[in-house]
C-alpha cells in the first residue's frame, strides 16, 4: 500500500511538466493571445502600406472581435459590421441635416445613441452589440468630422476600411490557426445538458431535497446551450440548419425538468408506498445519466406500460396515482423527444430543422437605458459646449460608447469600473512605449517586438474569467493610446490631453450608471414577476399565442435573469421566488396542453374555458377552485367503463389538479 501511495503521489515526470502551461494560464489562452497579437499587427501592417491616416484602428478592431471560439467571432465580426453601416450612414445623415446647427446635431446624436441602447436592451448576445455600435460608432464619425462636416465622406470611409481590414485579418488567421468542429462542440454540450438533466430528474425522483437548486440552475443553462448553438450557426451551415433539433432537445429538456418539479414535490407530500412505475423511471433516468444511447426502446415500452395502466387506477381512490404515472409519462415522453433529436443531430448531415425560441423584453429597463445614455450624452456635450475644451469631442466620444456598451451588463458599475482600471494599465504602458521605447526604434520589426511584449500577456489575461475585462479595455485602449502612424510621432501634450480625457469619459459614463437609474434588484424581481403574471393571464385569454417551446424558452431566460439578479439576497427569498416562477412555468404549460385537447374532445371543452377565463383574471384563489372543480368532473366521466374518451379526459383531469394544487401553494406570488 506504502509503495503504491509513492508511486501515484511522486513527482510529476519531467516530460509532463514541459508540456504543462505556465501557472494561472493554458494553451488555448497563449494560442488565443499569440493568434490576435499577430492578426492585429498583420492588420496595421496592411493599414500602413495603403497609407491609412489612423492605422491603429485597424488593429484595435481586431482585439475587438477576437473571440475564444471561431463561431463566436465570426458572430460578433457580422454584427460588428452591420452596426458600422447602421452607424456610418446615420453619421453621415446627421452631419448632412444638421451641420451647421452643432447644438442640434449633439441632441439628435444623444437621441440615435439612447435609442440604440433602449433596442440592444431588448436583444441577446452579438445582436445586442451591433445595435450598441451603431450608436456609438454614429459618435465617432460625427464627431471626428465635427471641426470639418465636409469631409465626412472621408471620415465614414475611412471607419469602414478600417473596421473590414481588421476583420478579415482576424477571421482568416482563426479559421488557418484555430480550425474548429463547431457541429461537434454543439452535439458535447447537448449531450452533456441532457445526460446533467437526466441524473438531476433520477434525483428528484427519489425525493432529494438539494435537487431543487439544481433543477432551477439548469432551466438558465438551456439559454446558455441555445448561444453556444448560436454561435456554432455563425461558422458552419450545417450547425445553422440543425440549429432547431438543439433548441427542440433544450426545449424537451425543460419540461422534463418541469414534470420532475411536479414529481419531488408530490413524493414530498404523499404517504403511499413505493410504486415500480416510479423506481423503473428513475432506473432510465440514471442510465441516460450515466451515458447509455441506448434506452428508447427502454422508455417506448414503459410508457406503453403506464398508458395500460392507466384505466385500471381509475377508481376513486385512484387520483393521486393517475397523477403520478400521468406526471412520469409526460417526464419520460420529452426524455424521448430530446433523446431522438440528440440522435438526428448525431448524423453526419442532420436534417435541417428550424424551431423559434421567445426571450423576456424589460422595457422599463429599456426605457431606463435609453434615457440614462442620452442624457448623459447631452450633459457631456454641454460641457464640451461650456468649457470649449479642444479634446471635448473625444470626452463625448467615450461617454457614449461607456453608457451604450454597459447598459447590457448585469453590473454596469463595476463593468466600467473594470473597464476603468484596464484603461489606467493601457495608459501606464503606452506612456512607457511612446516615450521610452519606440523612440529609441526604427522600422516595423522592432515595432511588433516592443507591441508584443505589451499584447501577449493582454491576449492571456482576456481568456481568464477574472481579468477579461480590464484586460480587453487595456488591449483596445493601449492601441489607441500608442496610436502607430507612418509618420507622425506621439507628443506628450497631445498624449497626456487624449489620456486624460479617455480616462475622464469611462469615469464619467460609468458614474452615469451610478447617478441615473442605479441597478435596483428590488425594483427588477418585481419587473420579472409582473412580466409572469401577465403573460399567464395572456395564456389565459389565449392560449394558443405562445408554443411550448416558446413558453419554456422566455421563463428559462427569467430563470436566469432572476439568478443574476438575486445573487446577493437571502436563500430564502431566492427559493421563494425560484418556487413561484415555477409554479407559473407549470400552469402555462399545462393551460396549453388543455387548450390542445379541448381542442379535439368537446366533453372537455367547457370546463377547460372556465378554468382559462379564471387564468386570464389572475385570481389564483378562484383559479384553484375552478380546475379543482373541473378536475373532479372530468376524472368522474373519464372513470365511467363506456366512455370511449376516458384516456383524454383522465389526462385533462390531471392537469387541471396540478393547475389547483400549484394555484393553492403559490397563490401570494401568483396574484396580480
Amino acid at each position: 500500500m506504502t509503495a503504491l501511495s509513492t508511486s501515484t503521489h511522486g513527482p510529476t515526470p519531467f516530460w509532463t511538466r514541459l508540456t504543462q502551461a505556465p501557472p494561472g494560464t493554458s494553451w488555448s489562452g497563449i494560442a488565443f493571445a499569440l493568434r490576435t497579437t499577430a492578426a492585429s499587427l498583420i492588420a496595421l501592417y496592411i493599414a500602413f502600406l495603403i497609407n491609412l491616416d489612423s492605422p491603429k484602428w485597424a488593429a484595435m478592431t481586431v482585439w475587438i472581435v477576437a473571440q475564444g471560439s471561431r463561431g463566436m467571432t465570426l458572430s460578433k465580426a457580422r454584427y460588428r459590421v452591420l452596426g458600422t453601416f447602421a452607424g456610418t450612414g446615420i453619421a453621415v445623415t446627421l452631419t448632412a441635416l444638421f451641420a451647421q446647427a452643432p447644438e442640434l446635431l449633439l441632441c439628435a446624436l444623444a437621441i440615435w445613441i439612447g435609442l440604440c441602447t433602449g433596442v440592444a436592451t431588448a436583444l441577446r448576445n452579438f445582436r445586442a452589440y451591433g445595435a450598441v455600435l451603431a450608436g456609438y460608432t454614429a459618435a465617432i464619425i460625427t464627431l471626428d468630422a465635427a471641426a470639418n462636416p465636409s469631409q465626412i465622406f472621408d471620415v465614414a470611409e475611412a471607419r469602414l476600411i478600417y473596421i473590414l481590414l481588421g476583420i478579415g485579418v482576424e477571421a482568416t488567421l482563426s479559421a488557418i490557426l484555430a480550425p474548429s468542429r463547431p457541429l461537434d462542440d454543439v452535439r458535447a454540450g447537448l449531450g452533456a445538458y441532457i445526460r446533467q438533466a437526466a441524473g438531476i430528474c433520477a434525483r428528484a425522483l427519489g425525493g432529494e431535497a438539494a435537487a431543487a437548486p439544481a433543477l432551477q440552475r439548469l432551466f438558465a443553462k438551456a439559454l446558455t446551450l441555445d448561444t453556444t448553438a448560436e454561435y456554432a450557426a455563425s461558422a458552419s451551415t450545417v450547425a445553422s440548419g440543425a440549429l432547431g433539433h438543439v433548441r427542440a432537445a433544450a426545449s424537451a429538456t425543460l419540461a422534463q425538468l418541469a414534470a420532475a418539479h411536479s414529481l419531488r414535490d408530490y413524493l414530498a407530500r404523499r404517504d403511499s408506498g413505493e410504486d415500480a412505475f416510479l423506481a423503473e423511471s428513475a432506473a432510465v433516468l440514471q442510465a441516460v445519466a450515466n451515458g447509455s444511447t441506448n434506452e428508447q426502446t427502454t422508455i417506448v415500452a414503459l410508457r406503453g406500460r403506464l398508458g395500460a395502466a392507466c384505466p385500471g387506477d381509475h377508481d376513486e381512490h385512484g387520483n393521486e396515482r393517475s397523477f403520478l404515472h400521468d406526471r412520469l409519462d409526460a417526464l419520460l415522453s420529452s426524455l424521448q423527444t430530446a433523446l431522438m433529436r440528440q440522435a438526428l443531430l448525431a448524423r453526419p448531415e442532420p436534417p435541417p430543422s428550424r424551431l423559434d425560441f421567445a426571450f423576456h423584453i424589460d422595457r422599463i429597463a429599456a426605457l431606463h437605458n435609453a434615457v440614462r445614455a442620452t442624457a448623459a450624452v447631452l450633459l457631456a456635450s454641454a460641457v464640451w459646449i461650456l468649457t470649449a475644451a479642444p479634446t471635448g469631442s473625444g470626452f463625448v466620444t467615450i461617454v457614449s460608447v461607456v453608457c451604450a456598451l454597459f447598459a447590457t451588463r448585469d453590473n454596469p458599475v463595476a463593468a466600467g469600473l473594470g473597464f476603468l482600471k484596464g484603461t489606467g494599465w493601457a495608459f501606464a504602458a503606452s506612456a512607457i512605449c511612446n516615450f521610452a521605447l519606440i523612440p529609441m526604434i526604427s522600422g516595423f520589426p522592432l515595432l511588433a517586438v516592443v507591441i508584443s511584449l505589451f499584447m501577449l500577456p493582454a491576449g492571456i489575461a482576456m481568456r481568464h474569467p477574472r481579468t477579461a475585462a480590464p484586460a480587453a479595455s487595456f488591449a483596445i485602449f493601449f492601441w489607441d493610446l500608442v496610436g502607430p502612424s507612418n509618420d507622425v510621432r506621439t507628443e506628450a501634450a497631445g498624449f497626456f490631453n487624449g489620456s486624460l480625457t479617455l480616462l475622464a469619459g469611462i469615469a464619467c459614463g460609468t458614474l452615469a450608471f451610478a447617478l441615473l437609474f442605479p441597478p435596483n434588484v428590488q425594483a427588477t424581481r418585481r419587473r420579472l414577476h409582473r412580466a409572469i403574471r401577465r403573460d399567464l393571464a395572456l395564456i389565459g385569454s389565449t392560449p394558443g399565442i405562445w408554443t411550448s417551446a416558446e413558453w419554456f424558452s422566455r421563463t428559462a431566460d427569467r430563470f436566469g435573469r432572476q439568478l443574476a439578479a438575486e445573487k446577493a439576497l437571502p436563500a430564502a427569498v431566492m427559493d421563494h421566488d425560484m418556487a413561484g416562477m415555477l409554479a407559473a412555468l407549470t400552469i402555462g404549460a399545462a393551460a396549453m396542453d388543455l387548450d390542445r385537447l379541448a381542442q379535439t374532445q368537446t366533453a372537455i371543452t367547457r370546463p377547460v374555458r372556465a378554468v382559462l377565463r379564471r387564468l386570464a383574471a389572475a385570481d389564483p384563489p378562484a383559479l384553484a377552485r375552478a380546475a379543482r372543480q373541473a378536475a373532479a368532473r372530468l376524472l368522474r366521466q373519464a372513470r365511467r367503463a363506456d366512455n370511449p374518451a376516458s384516456q383524454e379526459l383522465y389526462r385533462a383531469g390531471v392537469l387541471l389538479q396540478e393547475i389547483a394544487r400549484e394555484a393553492t401553494n403559490q397563490a401570494a406570488f401568483l396574484k396580480a
